[in-house]
């Protein structure tokens, strides 16, 4: 710390032993370089300071720029697309084969992996894709394919992290956070209602003042609107919000000694999504199933059998835990459950 360094200074230090991703990273050292004493036994630390931000926005370009020297890219198949991510020898090819129709090279030497795998795990009728990454080792954001990986991992709907002690967990983590993926919180509980007039107004409480407020909003080219937040917010959680380019994605944590029924389980419980059958009248209810998200309606069923299905809808008959009672008439609007069996009558 700097001779005679103010409360300024220290808060923007704590912020960036705190900061997880590379954004936030950037911020805290600009203001700490900002708040820093401008003296001259400071000045070895006002250089220092200037180095880290150097190489941070030097990763950063390359993290944007990654895109466009390498074009590796998965195609997303089935329901949903999952990603194994661990360190070397972790046992992500074994569990890739375990849980799918796979055959990866599975080798005691470390990165056997040099490029994504994937296969499709079939969960009662529903195929899930999986896709293993290639080994997560310090530094990776900053290799020449890591960013290409981890833009691949961006686009998931779960991560599925392989560590087997807390050093793992943080290394990954790390990684991850330092391409602006967040994997331990969802996104703060903001919206920003951005209108052409009107100035700016507030629905909600924030744990800052409505000048700080509009500060961050101006400095993110957001000048009117309505800004509500779900929950008590702080001025940080506002920040976050405004600045593009976070991922946040669900993730489960396994070891390679788990059970892989239970790890299976596990993936269709955090991925949101529920099983739902059709029949015709008269006969059994058809295989497989349909996925779709949790708090989806008979009307969201209809459209996904086909786009035109709506306009010859009559009513639908129910089994399952959302029907009144077995086999009860529906509307299009009735919220379906896990398991449920809709049968459909048209005009």
């Amino acid at each position: 710390m700097p001779i005679n360094a103010g409360p300024e200074y220290q808060k923007a230090e704590r912020s960036y032993n705190e900061a997880r991703t590379i954004v936030e990273k950037i911020k805290a050292l600009e203001e700490m370089l900002r708040t820093c004493p401008k003296h001259k036994s400071s000045e070895s630390l006002q250089q220092e300071i200037k180095n880290r931000l150097s190489k941070l926005r030097k990763l950063q370009e390359k993290q944007k720029t990654s895109g466009s020297r390498h074009t590796i890219s998965v195609k997303k198949e089935g329901a949903a697309q999952v990603a194994i991510i661990g360190i070397p020898n972790s046992g992500k090819s074994t569990l890739l084969s375990k849980l799918t129709n796979a055959k990866p090279e599975i080798s005691p030497h470390p990165f056997t992996t040099k490029l994504p795998e994937t296969g499709m795990m079939d969960y009662h009728g529903v195929k899930i894709q999986i896709v293993e990454i290639p080994a997560i080792i310090e530094g990776f954001s900053s290799t020449d394919m890591g960013p290409t990986f981890l833009g691949i991992v961006r686009q998931v709907d779960l991560i599925i992290l392989i560590a087997n002690n807390k050093s793992e967990l943080e290394l990954i983590k790390n990684e991850l956070a330092n391409s602006n993926i967040i994997t331990d919180r969802e996104r703060p509980k903001i919206k920003i209602n951005e209108t052409s007039s009107g100035g700016l107004t507030f629905i909600g409480k924030i744990k800052a003042s409505q000048e700080d407020a509009k500060t961050a909003l101006r400095n993110h080219g957001v000048r009117s609107g309505s800004i509500e937040f779900e929950k008590e917010s702080t001025l940080e959680d506002l920040e976050e919000v405004l600045t593009t380019g976070i991922a946040y994605i669900k993730t489960i944590i396994v070891k390679n000694q788990d059970d892989i029924e239970e790890i299976k389980e596990k993936i269709w419980k955090n991925l949101g999504l529920i099983k739902i059958y059709t029949k015709q009248p008269g006969k059994k209810k058809d295989y497989p199933p349909i996925a779709l998200k949790e708090g989806s309606t008979i009307k969201d069923l209809a459209i996904r059998i086909h786009k035109d299905f709506i306009k010859r809808f009559k009513f639908a008959r129910v089994w399952g835990e959302s029907a009144k009672f077995q086999g009860a008439q529906s509307g299009l609007n009735l919220e379906l459950h896990d398991e449920d069996v809709v049968e459909f009558h048209t005009k």
